[in-house]
């Protein structure tokens, strides 16, 4: 056979041989395609699974919560970190404390207030309410961000300010 045969017959076959080639390749790619999209819906059901399962990890106070009041522990988590945070760049700018105040979360009491007994401090809510939360989270923060003695300073010094002022009205100046 003479080569330009050969090429002729080559050509064929391989043109015969290249629309079966291609329609196995498009297979190919469509079984890859839904192979990667199986595996990435996969990968993002997993992550989203996990993200969740993080958030909803244990959270930094303790819950109490007898009435079964309604309430997102997810952005109680997130309004403790924010409020820990701010608080922490606040009084130091330059090399934030970090800043991680122990407390009980009771839902459903019969006001908004602090209660600290001896070691345990809460935070009582009737409702659940982000921004008393908040105001909550932040007081404790600053208490755990101002040590003792500094505490302690602060006071004597607020005590000594406010003796070393004059009000013509103090029955004492008379």
């Amino acid at each position: 056979m003479s080569p330009r045969i050969e090429e002729l017959l080559f050509m064929t076959d391989h043109s015969t041989n290249s629309k079966f080639a291609r329609k196995t390749q498009i297979s190919k790619r469509r079984s890859s395609l839904r192979s990667v999209l199986g595996c990435t819906l996969l990968v993002v059901l997993t992550a989203a699974a996990l993200g969740e399962t993080l958030v909803q990890g244990p959270l930094p106070f303790e819950v109490a919560n007898p009435k079964n009041k309604k309430w997102s522990a997810i952005e109680a988590g997130r309004i403790y970190a924010s409020a820990c945070n701010l608080v922490a760049r606040s009084i130091r700018p330059e090399r934030p404390p970090t800043l991680q105040p122990r407390f009980r979360l009771v839902l459903g009491a019969e006001a908004d207030e602090f209660v600290r007994d001896q070691s345990v401090t809460e935070i009582h809510l009737k409702a659940w309410n982000p921004e008393r939360f908040a105001q909550g989270v932040v007081a404790l923060a600053m208490r755990e961000a101002l040590q003792e003695d500094e505490m302690q300073r602060i006071a004597r010094i607020s005590v000594a300010l406010a003796n070393s002022t004059l009000d013509a009205r103090d029955p004492r100046m008379r």
